[in-house]
């Protein structure tokens, strides 16, 4: 009992316990109950919480496609409007056009048409027909008085209008009236009534009357600024339309403002690209060869620092032999058409249309409002297409126009006998320069050539009558490289230092691992050592004959390509040097060479 009573006693605790772990428990599972119910009633909210979500990005996928039509529908609209703008503003731009070149055309018919009947009523007096109708009695010279009397009444300031008023009087035989009407068309404009009687004597057969007033014509220009006229005015000069006597006094007047021109004689000896052979050196120095990187690759190798002058010198001289050739192909000019009248007719009809500056400024605005309209109101498209077609009313010098006939014939669009006047004009500095350019190449010609290769050098003489011998060159070439290969073969022998301490390094290491027991890597190390060293030990002196029949093929390849670029080299040389004296000959040949020749043999 007693124990019995102890083992109570002890238990009891223990069902205390127990009995209190039942009601935790108990509670414990309550609170899972409840746990598991809020974590039931968390995912219930999860899960509506994640449909509202797709929801809600749906509808934010939705708002974005709205926003993105809705951009394009603005940006597209923006676009719409930007070419709205941009085109109502050049139809605005082209309706102010329309309205502009409707003002200025009403303007040019109230101030110029006039003009118009006064060129027309010009070119009717200008043909010779109109003097043969009025001989023939096929005129009356009563009519033709009452014609320009009415013009001369309605543009009294106009220069042709008393021009003609002159011509119909020397039609008429009225001296002085013409002498009055001419003094009239003086005063108005010079230089346009002295051409207009020399080109109308020239079409009425007056030619030595011609030739004075194209003397004095010539003689009131102004050299600085020639306009596009000049160009068709030398035409019927050079063809001698205007008479011998005009052709004369036109090809001095031409000499004569060339001598006065500034860079007109200034070629003094000095390199050929030197600006004191201006305006000439650069234009021939164009004919000149301009060598290919091939063309003289070896020579340029070979002769070094004396190449920059050889090049200079050479391009100088086939530059000279390119402009003989160029002068040479000149159209030539020995019978001229005096009797033809084509030019003549052509500069008088150039004359008689050429507009006067007020009328010029009204044309030009005209014609931009036009190109403005033919372009929708493209300002610069309408600009870029006006100055493109107004090139030809360039305005030149006279050096620049003689230089363009001459060697730029395609900018001006001259017959033979104007680009041989211009040449005439020219000549003279032209072929100073061409002395001074062949004197510049003669200087540059060295009386020996150096050339160097694989260290040898020989002296190749300039002199025609001094021979050059390339095949003993050669030969002294090649010996002058056997004997560099010999040296350099003899000065190889077997390397005994590094032999010596090869080969103790080699026993060290294998009386190392004989007297001495060793294992494991530092024995093969040892051994790796060994056969090392006595590669080592072999190999200084083994290296030697290696070495040497190495440079004895080196030496083989080198003599061979050594004697290639002495035998290229001196080939260059040779075509080098033929064409440097061929410049010169031509140089000579420039020298006594003249333009126009053939017509003063013929005259």
């Amino acid at each position: 009992m007693g124990e019995q009573w102890d083992i109570n006693a002890l238990l009891e605790p223990l069902r205390t316990d127990l009995t209190a772990a039942t009601t935790d428990l108990s509670s414990l599972r309550a609170d899972v109950s409840a746990v598991r119910a809020d974590i039931t009633a968390l995912h219930v909210a999860l899960t509506t919480l994640r449909g509202q979500h797709d929801q809600m990005v749906q509808a934010l996928s939705a708002i974005g496609d709205v926003v993105h039509t809705v951009q394009n529908a603005v940006t597209a609209n923006q676009d719409m409007l930007n070419d709205f703008v941009e085109r109502y503003a050049r139809d605005q731009v082209v309706v102010n056009a329309h309205a502009e070149l409707t003002r200025l055309t009403v303007v040019w018919k109230a101030d110029f048409a006039q003009r118009e009947r006064v060129r027309g009523l010009a070119r009717g007096l200008t043909r010779t027909m109109t003097l043969q109708a009025v001989d023939s009695g096929l005129v009356d010279k009563d009519t033709i008085e009452a014609c320009v009397r009415e013009q001369f009444l309605v543009e009294p300031t106009f220069w042709l209008a008393p021009a003609i008023m002159a011509l119909a009087a020397r039609h008429a035989g009225d001296t002085a009236r013409a002498s009055r009407a001419t003094a009239h068309a003086f005063f108005l404009d010079s230089a346009k009534t002295q051409l207009f009687f020399a080109l109308t004597c020239s079409s009425l057969g007056r030619q030595s009357e011609a030739a004075g007033w194209m003397d004095r014509y010539l003689n009131s220009l102004n050299r600085d600024e020639l306009g596009p006229e000049f160009g068709v005015v030398l035409e019927a000069v050079a063809n001698a339309e205007l008479g011998h006597e005009a052709y004369t006094y036109a090809r001095e007047a031409m000499a004569r403002w060339f001598r006065e021109h500034r860079t007109a004689f200034q070629a003094v000896p000095g390199p050929a690209t030197s600006p004191h052979l201006a305006p000439w050196a650069g234009r021939l120095m164009e004919f000149g060869e301009d060598p290919s990187p091939d063309r003289f690759a070896t020579l340029r190798e070979l002769t070094g620092l004396e190449w920059p002058a050889l090049e200079n010198g050479w391009r100088t001289a086939t530059a000279l032999d390119g402009t003989l050739d160029y002068l040479r192909s000149f159209p030539k000019v020995v019978d001229l058409p005096t009797d033809k009248g084509r030019y003549t007719d052509s500069a008088l009809d150039h004359l008689i249309d050429r507009l006067e500056p007020d009328e010029a400024e009204l044309r030009e605005r005209m014609t931009r409002l036009r190109a403005l309209i033919k372009h929708d109101g493209d300002a610069e498209a309408a600009a870029a297409a006006v100055d493109e077609g107004g090139q030809d009313k360039e305005r030149l010098d006279f050096v620049t126009l003689l230089a363009r006939a001459v060697f730029e014939p395609e900018f001006l669009e001259l017959g033979p006998a104007a680009r041989e006047l211009a040449l005439i004009s020219v000549w003279e500095s032209v072929r100073a320069s061409a002395a001074s350019m062949a004197r510049t190449s003669r200087a540059l010609i060295p009386p020996v050539i150096t050339l160097s290769v694989a260290g040898w050098s020989c002296a190749y003489p300039t002199d025609p009558s001094s021979a050059f011998d390339a095949i003993a060159a050669t030969d002294h070439l090649v010996r002058h490289v056997e004997r560099r290969t010999r040296r350099k073969v003899e000065s190889i022998g077997p390397a005994w230092t590094m032999t010596a301490t090869a080969a103790a390094l080699a026993a060290v290491c294998m009386g190392a691992n004989s007297w001495y027991v060793v294992t494991g890597p530092f024995s093969v190390l040892l051994v790796a050592m060994t056969v090392a060293c006595s590669l080592a030990a072999l190999g200084g002196v083994a290296h030697a004959p290696l070495r040497r029949r190495s440079l004895r093929e080196e030496g083989k390849r080198q003599r061979a390509e050594a004697a290639y670029a002495l035998t290229r080299a001196v080939g260059e040389l040779e075509a080098l040097l033929a064409d440097w004296r061929r410049g010169l000959r031509s140089a000579d040949s420039l020298d006594e060479w003249r333009p126009g020749r053939e017509r003063e043999v013929e005259a």
